[in-house]
């Protein structure tokens, strides 16, 4: 009876850790395609260390963050050591960061400033996507495309 009881739990362990295998990998699988995309959809590509922010609020009702980065390693764009751009969002939103790097997709607007196009361009480096950014280096130096989100 002990016997048929552990296998059981064996069994149920070993069920669930495959289902966890799948669920993580289809998480990574899901990240990697949304930072795919951030990349194709904006100007700028760096790993970054963001260090401090500035805030000011706008007559409209938003407020204007300022971000300044330390620049890792750029990926895509001009190289800088490093950067500052703009969010900006709705009068008491949070805004928060940590010190951990990131990889940063920007826009560039005409004057030359970088700006944060929105949700889904910060993306927390992991295995999968830095395995990604590490296969496509040369590529996305190289690359073209039209930045979509910077329109």
């Amino acid at each position: 009876m002990i016997f048929s009881q552990l296998k059981a739990l064996i069994a149920h362990t070993i069920l669930l850790s495959f289902s966890f295998c799948t669920n993580a990998q289809h998480t990574d699988l899901l990240e990697l395609d949304g930072f795919r995309k951030a990349v194709n959809s904006a100007d700028y590509l760096a790993k970054v260390k963001i260090i401090k922010i500035e805030s000011f609020q706008q007559a409209d009702g938003f407020q204007r963050h300022v971000f300044i980065a330390d620049i890792i390693t750029t990926y895509k764009g001009l190289i800088h050591k490093q950067i500052s751009y703009e969010m900006f969002v709705e009068s008491g939103e949070d805004v928060m960061f940590n010190s951990a790097p990131i990889y940063l997709a920007l826009c560039k607007n005409l004057s030359g400033s970088y700006y944060w196009p929105g949700t889904g361009s910060e993306f927390k480096p992991t295995p999968v996507i830095d395995a990604w950014i590490n296969e496509n280096r040369d590529s996305l130096k190289l690359a073209r495309t039209p930045a979509v989100w910077c329109d």
